[in-house]
């Protein structure tokens, strides 16, 4: 009686750790359709924010001075990205100051160009892909 006590619960552990396998790969497939790059990955060409995807033309990383100068609106982090991984980085777009929010209706559409902070004092710009 206990030799078949024993099995049910070992085919019962195989069973919750198939699932958890399965469950945990499924997510790692979501997260790299969404953000580009597997968990626990670096950064790649492309980054995703506001629902949608934005790539780096390449070129040389820009100081904040040179980013800030080019936006009419000013620049907040959104976010770190990607937001899984030991590569983290800050992620900025230019953005309606908080005060300003509440009368802008309807909100204002995703940022034409966002920039991901590469190192201290360099930043590295991601143009939206695609139209509206």
């Amino acid at each position: 009686m206990t030799l078949r006590g024993g099995r049910f619960w070992s085919r019962a552990g195989c069973g919750v750790l198939v699932l958890v396998v399965v469950a945990a790969g499924g997510v790692a497939v979501w997260y790299r359709q969404t953000y580009n790059v597997w968990p626990g990955q670096g950064v790649s060409a492309r980054v995703y924010w506001c629902g949608r995807d934005y790539e780096t033309g390449g070129g040389t990383p820009q100081t904040w001075q040179q980013i800030s100068s080019r936006q009419r609106l000013p620049l907040h982090a959104v976010g770190q990205y990607p937001p899984l991984g030991w590569s983290r980085q800050e992620l900025f777009a230019p953005a309606i100051p908080e005060a300003q929010r509440s009368s802008v209706s309807p909100p204002p559409p995703c940022a034409m160009v966002v920039y991901l902070r590469t190192s201290p004092g360099e930043y590295q710009a991601y143009g939206l892909l695609g139209g509206p």
